[in-house]
């Protein structure tokens, strides 16, 4: 079951996000959801570009400290 799961798990995600238009954080609660997975384990499962896009969905909504920027986007 896991050997399956760390293959199909990411595949899962972006499917979700394109064919269903949820956000990131969304597909993978829904995903978890479904395969019945506790979401601390499923985490391991995902992509390195799809936790960095979930990363940037959580600083949207406050949910993590955005990261101070050099250069601000007014200038």
């Amino acid at each position: 079951m896991f050997e399956d799961l760390e293959k199909t798990f990411s595949k899962g995600v972006e499917d979700r996000v394109l064919n269903r238009g949820e956000s990131y954080m969304e597909a993978v609660m829904q995903l978890c959801n479904e395969k019945q997975i506790e979401q601390e384990l499923a985490a391991k499962y995902l992509s390195k570009p799809i936790i960095e896009k979930i990363k940037v969905e959580a600083q949207k909504v406050n949910l993590l400290p955005s990261e101070p920027q050099l250069f601000s986007d007014d200038a």
